[in-house]
């Protein structure tokens, strides 16, 4: 049995095969078509993290597979009560749950599919280290505007602890565009020891000649520590405004994987600029992630 817990797993191949059957279901509206493939199948949503687009999108891929879906409320269940993660996973495994999306801020999902062979489990957002369904529609969103094997991409903000930064990466190394990283360096320190993709501090430098920029949010939840960020600072260096977008290529896209602070990592009129495709991201999540439920709930 197969789990979706990184886009490592994936071969450009399996990538590109979910990329067609994700944009099989729109339409040429636009809109995402119904398909009730699996009226028999059991779809759990475990988010132990607050979340909107990645939450209610996939309850809406599953309901528009047919799927019967259990919106498990934290708040009011026994977890609250002191019951683990564990023994919920075991109790809702016996209830013939076929498929758990789950997100949290450790990493528990590896231990949860050793525990059980019943259930199959993709990651909701595992800690500051994947998210692989966003991955995924962020590339689908790219291709959509671009050439994912000849395209300049700019990712810019706090890339230390993005999980959105890491799946995109993960998938993108499948693919020839060539990524370059820009961000305060407090802010971006463990990637640039660790990867192997261009980095540039200078916004204005990083910004010439990109096709993709994508802005992320700045993540005070992941902060073990207190970083020592002014705002204002931030905001004159690294906010994607209309003058700095001048200095990238005319067509550039903008993406944001949200949720957006706008008039933070993005101005409010970049936001709704032509350039902007942030909500094709979202409407692009529903098919993807149908997507993958297709692929996980057929093995």
């Amino acid at each position: 049995m197969r789990h979706l817990t990184s886009l490592k797993e994936l071969s450009k191949s399996e990538i590109l095969e979910l990329l067609d059957l994700a944009d099989n279901f729109i339409d040429s509206e636009g809109f995402i078509r119904r398909d009730p493939l699996f009226p028999d199948k059991k779809v759990v949503n475990i988010f132990c993290e607050p979340s909107t687009r990645t939450k209610i999108s996939f309850e809406i891929a599953a309901s528009n597979l047919g799927c019967q879906i259990i919106d498990f409320d934290l708040s009011s269940s026994s977890l609250e009560k002191g019951e683990t993660l564990k023994d919920t996973i075991d109790n809702l495994a016996k209830m013939n749950i076929n498929l758990c999306v789950l997100r949290h801020k450790d990493s528990v999902i590896h231990e949860l599919i050793d525990q059980t062979d019943s259930m199959v489990f993709i990651s909701g957002g595992e800690g500051s280290i994947s998210h692989p369904s966003q991955g995924l529609l962020d590339i689908m969103t790219v291709r959509h505007k671009k050439d994912l094997d000849n395209s300049n991409i700019l990712i810019v903000g706090d890339l230390d602890h993005s999980r959105v930064f890491q799946s995109f990466i993960d998938g993108m190394a499948n693919f020839d565009s060539k990524i370059t990283l820009c961000g305060p360096k407090e802010l971006c320190k463990d990637v640039i020891d660790s990867s192997n993709l261009d980095y540039e501090e200078d916004l204005n430098k990083a910004l010439k000649g990109q096709d993709v920029v994508m802005a992320l949010r700045i993540q005070h939840e992941r902060f073990e520590d207190k970083k020592n960020l002014d705002k204002e600072s931030y905001l004159s260096n690294y906010q994607i405004n209309n003058e700095k977008l001048q200095i990238a290529n005319d067509d550039c896209i903008v993406m944001h994987p949200g949720p957006v602070n706008q008039g933070i990592e993005i101005s409010e009129d970049v936001y709704n600029s032509a350039n902007s495709v942030i909500l094709d991201q979202v409407a692009n999540g529903v098919a993807m992630r149908m997507a993958i439920l297709i692929k996980y709930l057929s093995q």
